[in-house]
């Protein structure tokens, strides 16, 4: 009886704790020392109930273990999907913080670039075009300094910014350009694009910069200035296209504004003043002239026998020589002095506080300088001279009407002594 007691028990443990042949095994050692040393029990049905007993209860537990089992494997797993979920769930909203975040950047990118538009929009000249984009463009651009280099003219001029230690753009003083900012023009003419460069690899920049980054500002696929930015990092050369794209915009429709306000008061030929501007500002100064008691000079130029260039050579060719001769007069005098096309071939020239003693070897110098001046017009190479009448202020007239007329006189008077010649009006 103990030895059936003791393999029954060794059962249910196994049933409770190992494997199933160790359950099998122990069971029927259990059934086989009942039936030996309890073998005539079984003549009744009692010891047919206790076999039965001895032999089902190791494997009910050990079925009751494997439910406990699963249930636990069941319980392990949702677990793990629970933790699965809850760390998705948390790299999700990690994204969605991360984009939130990148979100309100862009955000607050986009208001900035739209302060930039807004505020350079006001702008009419480029110096208030760079001076407006100072307002917004650090904001996004996180660089030691600023140019604006503006190649619209005969020779580029840059406009200089430099942070401060409030964090704000000043800007300095010289517009000459220097040799860094000569190289980035050659390199954009060779590669028209955004890029960037260190010390080493572009010369003329200050070791302390480390490194500068340039964006071209175009106008109809042609750079027309460029957007130099100071120890930018590599990170912001894309932002820093997007704020040049913003600034072309602007320079573009300012230096159309710059073409409309000079065709106000710009001969489209010459380029010297119109009549209109010049008969206005001549007005402005014979009055200052008057309320000092200083002298004016006024010239009249007439181009010797220019009818007849038109008609052998043609209006093109004529155009050439009215261009050159006016840059030539314009090139030679002051920048107090004022010069204007009179109509047709004829120019007029206000010699501010000169007297006509003193103008007089200034026309005779300007005479002789469009005299000895070769004109290449196409395929002609001509010679050209001019006609001067001098009329003074106010020893000769004292209203600008009279003075021009006066002068218009003289002017005549050279031209009839036989043209190239410079005369001064006399009653």
């Amino acid at each position: 009886m103990m030895l059936t007691l003791f393999c029954w028990v060794l059962a249910m443990a196994s049933g409770l704790c190992w494997a199933r042949p160790y359950t099998a095994l122990a069971t029927a050692a259990t059934l086989l020392a009942f039936v030996v040393m309890q073998g005539e029990a079984l003549a009744h049905g009692i010891g047919w109930l206790q076999l039965a007993a001895l032999g089902t209860t190791p494997w009910l537990l050990a079925a009751q273990r494997q439910r406990y089992e699963e249930a636990v494997r069941r319980l392990h797993a949702e677990e793990a999907a629970d933790v699965m979920r809850l760390s998705e769930s948390a790299r999700a909203l990690l994204s969605l913080q991360d984009a939130m975040q990148q979100m309100e950047s862009q955000i607050a990118q986009i208001t900035d670039l739209y302060h930039v538009t807004k505020e350079t929009a006001r702008a009419l000249h480029v110096g208030e075009l760079f001076a407006a984009s100072l307002e917004s463009a650090p904001r996004l651009l996180n660089a030691r300094g600023l140019r604006l280099i503006d190649c619209s003219g005969a020779s580029p001029q840059v406009l200089r910014a430099s942070r401060a230690a409030d964090g704000r753009m000043a800007s300095v003083n010289g517009r000459d350009l220097l040799e860094m900012e000569a190289d980035i023009l050659q390199r954009v003419r060779a590669s028209p694009g955004p890029a960037s460069a260190t010390a080493e690899e572009l010369p003329g920049v200050p070791p302390e910069l480390g490194r500068v980054a340039w964006a071209p500002l175009w106008r109809e696929q042609q750079a027309v200035g460029v957007l130099v930015a100071d120890a930018l990092p590599e990170d912001q050369l894309k932002m820093l296209t997007i704020v040049s794209n913003q600034l072309s915009l602007q320079l573009v429709r300012v230096h159309l504004y710059q073409q409309v306000e000079a065709l106000a008061v710009t001969d489209a030929l010459t380029g010297v003043s119109v009549r209109g501007h010049f008969m206005e500002r001549a007005r402005q100064e014979l009055d200052r002239s008057s309320r000092h008691g200083l002298c004016c000079t006024l010239l009249m130029a007439d181009l010797d026998d220019f009818k007849r260039k038109n008609d052998t050579f043609g209006h093109l060719v004529g155009d050439v020589v009215l261009r050159e001769v006016a840059r030539l007069l314009a090139r030679n005098l002051r920048e107090i002095d004022m010069i204007a096309r009179f109509g047709g071939e004829e120019f007029l020239l206000l010699l501010i506080e000169t007297a006509p003693e003193q103008a007089l070897p200034i026309a005779e110098r300007l005479r002789q300088l469009v005299e000895v001046h070769p004109i290449r017009a196409y395929d002609e190479l001509l010679a050209q001279t001019v006609s001067i009448g001098m009329a003074g202020f106010p020893a000769h007239a004292t209203t600008l009407e009279a003075l021009v007329e006066r002068a218009d006189q003289a002017l005549y008077a050279a031209k009839r002594a036989g043209r190239n010649r410079v005369v001064v009006w006399s009653p």
